[in-house]
């Protein structure tokens, strides 16, 4: 099943001074949460953007939501996909912006957000990747400012350090790139790393929040064995040396604990003021 604008021969053109951000939401069984999600693209005070949808084929009331706003979306697809990776890849595909940012079903953009982005790409034309800050939302109404860290030796080691909510990147860089299907959490970190080591110069910080991310998904529950696993992977698939594979995995394994601890307590904690993480 598919719709949207397209069907109805409506496409968008980026402009000199509003380029085309596209925007990709993949789903699957998202009922609760994808409208908030849907209203924060579709509220947002810039105008010049293409909303693609990717459902995995949900079987609860997701795709009633999607045929809701079917009006204002500009394509939406439901169907079988191999994962969230894959659904990402397809969205891709799909796009014709000169950006695209990807915006989970459980997660959504600060007000204001793509109007930022504009102004910014248009100011560091030389730029591929645009990043920020992040607002964590947990189970128990805690809310945190996760800031991007430095790229550099806890990307290169450890983990996806940058914010992937934040992201907005230049389309083209994904024509050879796409991401790895069968990394289950760590595909977005093994793409990030691989544009850092390319070229560190290409990546721009907006120091402010974008995004709000849900916390309490996979990549958050993930065991240390299968971190070890896709870390591994990304380090053998990036060409890193067996030092620098051996190294990761001891800083992923001294790291795993604190970082475990430090999600359970900011679960736990009764909510207090917003923080940086």
């Amino acid at each position: 099943m598919k719709g949207g604008l397209r069907d109805h021969g409506i496409k968008k053109i980026g402009l000199s001074d509003k380029p085309l951000i596209s925007i990709i939401t993949v789903v699957w069984n998202g009922e609760e949460f994808l409208e908030r999600t849907i209203k924060s693209v579709l509220g947002q005070d810039y105008e010049n953007i293409e909303y693609i949808v990717v459902d995995g084929a949900s079987t609860d009331g997701t795709l009633g939501i999607i045929k809701q706003y079917e009006d204002k979306i500009d394509f939406w697809v439901s169907e079988a996909d191999k994962g969230i990776y894959d659904a990402m890849n397809k969205g891709i595909g799909l796009c014709t912006g000169e950006f695209i940012g990807m915006i989970n079903a459980d997660d959504h953009y600060a007000e204001g957000v793509f109007s930022r982005i504009a102004e910014e790409v248009i100011s560091h034309p030389e730029k591929n990747i645009f990043h920020g800050d992040i607002f964590i939302e947990y189970g128990n109404g805690n809310v945190k400012t996760k800031k991007a860290r430095q790229p550099g030796f806890l990307l290169k080691y450890w983990e996806m350090v940058l914010n992937h909510p934040s992201f907005f990147v230049r389309r083209e860089l994904y024509n050879d790139n796409l991401y790895d299907t069968e990394l289950r959490v760590n595909s977005d970190h093994k793409w990030t790393l691989g544009a850092y080591l390319k070229d560190p110069g290409q990546f721009h910080y907006i120091e402010e929040p974008l995004a709000y991310f849900s916390a309490g998904g996979a990549s958050m529950t993930i065991p240390l064995a299968q971190v070890l696993k896709e870390g591994n992977k990304v380090s053998k698939d990036l060409r890193m040396s067996w030092f620098e594979r051996a190294l990761g995995t001891v800083v992923k394994m001294g790291l795993y604990i604190p970082q475990y601890f430090k999600l359970q307590f900011n679960q736990l904690v009764p909510p207090s003021s917003k923080s940086t993480e």
